[in-house]
């Protein structure tokens, strides 16, 4: 009779993501004309990312550069299906103390778009949630509640 193997193995390769299956994926639901459902994050490696869902596939991690955001923003924003990313597996990595998220709803605030935000009253006091609708699906936020933040939202006369 042979032994059972309990040892951990020895095998510490890092396994990389597989960003271009991803892209596959998120190419097949934006030809099937998919509303979808993007959250904007940094990811734990510091690279920008986006998680991607809609109501018939489950959500995954999609690493961006800028090609990749703009041509996400322009199928949700125009419905525009085009092959915009040559290289997936390349990824843009995030400056030192950058909230990706806020970043991206700073944009969409100076952009003019209008963002649909949780009462305070309703929301857990240390978030802010805010959903950016799209022609082609929405946009979510929930960013750190913090006084810079209200402070900033204010001033550009957003209904938090």
């Amino acid at each position: 009779m042979e032994k059972f193997n309990y040892g951990i193995g020895t095998d510490n390769t890092v396994k990389v993501y597989d960003n271009q299956g991803a892209y596959n994926t998120l190419q097949e639901m934006m030809k099937r004309k998919e509303q979808l459902i993007v959250k904007f994050y940094g990811s734990k490696d510091n690279t920008r990312c986006a998680w991607i869902e809609s109501a018939h596939v489950a959500g995954f991690k999609y690493q961006l550069k800028s090609a990749s955001y703009q041509g996400l923003l322009n199928y949700l924003f125009k419905g525009d299906v085009t092959d915009f990313d040559t290289n997936p597996k390349e990824a843009d990595t995030l400056n030192e103390n950058e909230d990706f998220q806020l970043e991206i709803l700073k944009a969409m605030i100076d952009a003019g778009k209008t963002i649909q935000y949780v009462p305070l009253f309703r929301e857990h006091p240390e978030s802010i949630s805010a959903i950016l609708p799209c022609f082609k699906g929405k946009i979510m936020f929930r960013i750190k509640r913090t006084d810079e933040t209200l402070d900033y939202l204010r001033e550009h006369k957003q209904i938090i």
